[in-house]
């Protein structure tokens, strides 16, 4: 069960790597729109796992998509100011931080070595510091803020359906909330560019993949190893940041990168094996 555990954190990564790619490769123009472009795809998602898993309405998946679109919002606002290859590892050194905490806190979630997992968390952390500040200039400091504001709560959005167990009963019901939300936002917007709305389906799309991914690993091996790995995901974010998108082009910035993915890597291995 373990085994399966880790292989779903790590497919959560993959696609919360990328989800981000689509709305970054049109342009962060209209955050209203993407917001609620992107709900469309995350309901869209939630209607097939529903056939499996239930389509009720459970508050505790409610109020978890309340809070993922708040967290959604703040780094689209983030990726618009400092660029995905920043704000990536800020959502996810703050996202570990977060669930690490209600992870040994509220859960009292144990490990065979406390030690081995507190120097994981510290791993991961001083990779996440070496990405950021993979590429020196003038830096808008808000968009830090922002950033590590969205990852703070982005962290705590599985907690509601965690609290309740309604890990896979609630997953319809968040993917509702975002689109009611999103939707309102769209409309509000009053701006349909068909290409930036199609950008959005698919992002919504793929993080309800990596959504699904996640809530079936936290069922399985919980939330304090779960989530930190499927942070990982800031690897192909960055990676994308660097290579597609050229927003880190200085060589020591490359190799600063480099290195802080490496110690990310291990970090989250570290972690698996507490």
């Amino acid at each position: 069960m373990i085994d399966f555990g880790l292989l779903f954190a790590a497919f959560a990564a993959i696609s919360w790597g990328t989800f981000f790619v689509p709305v970054r490769k049109v342009g962060i123009k209209n955050i209203s729109q993407l917001q609620g472009a992107t709900s469309i795809g995350v309901l869209l998602f939630s209607i097939p796992v529903g056939y499996f898993w239930g389509f009720e309405i459970q508050l505790s998946g409610l109020v978890s998509g309340v809070i993922w679109t708040v967290a959604n919002l703040l780094a689209l606002f983030s990726v618009k100011l400092i660029g995905l290859a920043k704000t990536s590892p800020l959502l996810a050194g703050a996202g570990i931080i977060s669930s690490f905490v209600w992870g040994t806190v509220f859960f009292n979630e144990t490990f065979d070595s406390l030690i081995l997992a507190i120097t994981a968390i510290g791993l991961l952390l001083i990779g996440l510091q070496l990405v950021v500040n993979g590429e020196k200039g003038l830096i808008q400091k808000r968009g830090y803020f922002v950033a590590i504001a969205a990852g703070l709560i982005g962290g705590t959005y599985i907690i509601p359906m965690q609290v309740t167990q309604t890990l896979q009963s609630g997953f319809f019901s968040s993917s509702l909330s975002v689109f009611v939300i999103g939707i309102s936002l769209f409309l509000f917007a009053r701006r349909f560019i068909k290409k930036e709305t199609i950008a959005g389906i698919i992002s919504g799309s793929l993080f309800n993949l990596g959504n699904l991914a996640v809530l079936i690993s936290v069922g399985l091996i919980g939330i304090t190893i779960a989530f930190p790995i499927s942070q990982t995901a800031t690897l192909f974010a960055v990676s994308w940041g660097m290579v597609y998108f050229k927003e880190v082009i200085h060589k020591r910035g490359i190799m600063r990168v480099s290195l802080g993915a490496l110690v990310i890597l291990c970090g989250a291995a570290l972690l698996a094996i507490a």
